[in-house]
């Protein structure tokens, strides 16, 4: 039993192998390069997947460099994970890492490439829409600025007509006052001369002599 599964595993991965060499060479007959021409190693290569936490059960897939992955279970040097399209199964720790790599971290380089970029294109009519709405903003400000020095000139002009009232009450007051107190001199004077002349009259009227009455003896 154990050296069928042994055989069915070898034959699995000689499969996987002759496809993944296959299509290397069908890509590579498709693009050949020029001599002299720069290349790099290609992070299209495999990862084996197993059905169990160690290299002793069979092989049953393989994934991408970059692919996501979500992380399950840890048992000893090898990590449970799900695929993206629900699948479960195992690999070595040391094949896995946290950080984005491969294709997936190529793909996250250029997305942000892309979004500076356009950031970057639009940075002027940013720019001019940030000042025609500080442009507008100033605008209001001033309007309502001016409006503010309006009304504070038509309340010191209200608080100028208001002190001048006062001022002329005042005066008018005080010249009430002096007026009720010459109407009180004139009326003491006029009572004093009037006093003064009756008494003048007084002394100078002619009294009734009164007549002697006789003796009778």
């Amino acid at each position: 039993m154990f050296k069928s599964k042994t055989a069915f595993t070898f034959i699995f991965a000689l499969l996987c192998f002759l496809n993944s060499a296959f299509a290397a060479e069908s890509d590579n007959a498709a693009q050949v390069p020029t001599q002299g021409e720069t290349i790099y190693v290609s992070d299209h290569n495999r990862i084996w997947t197993r059905s169990g936490p160690s290299s002793r059960y069979r092989i049953n897939g393989s994934v991408r460099i970059g692919d996501k992955l979500t992380f399950l279970e840890e048992r000893g040097k090898f990590y449970k994970v799900k695929s993206e399209d629900g699948k479960e199964f195992w690999m070595q720790s040391d094949t896995l890492q946290v950080e984005p790599c491969g294709y997936t971290y190529t793909e996250d380089l250029q997305k942000q490439v892309k979004e500076l970029t356009y950031k970057l294109e639009n940075y002027d009519n940013e720019l001019s829409r940030n000042y025609q709405t500080a442009q507008k903003r100033l605008e209001r400000l001033e309007k309502e600025n001016a409006g503010m020095k309006e009304a504070i000139l038509q309340k010191d002009a209200t608080i100028q007509q208001l002190d001048e009232q006062r001022r002329s009450y005042a005066e008018s007051l005080e010249t009430k006052d002096l007026d009720m107190q010459m109407r009180w001199w004139m009326q003491g004077a006029m009572i004093a001369l009037g006093g003064a002349i009756l008494g003048a009259i007084f002394i100078f009227i002619p009294r009734p002599r009164l007549k002697r009455r006789r003796d009778r003896y």
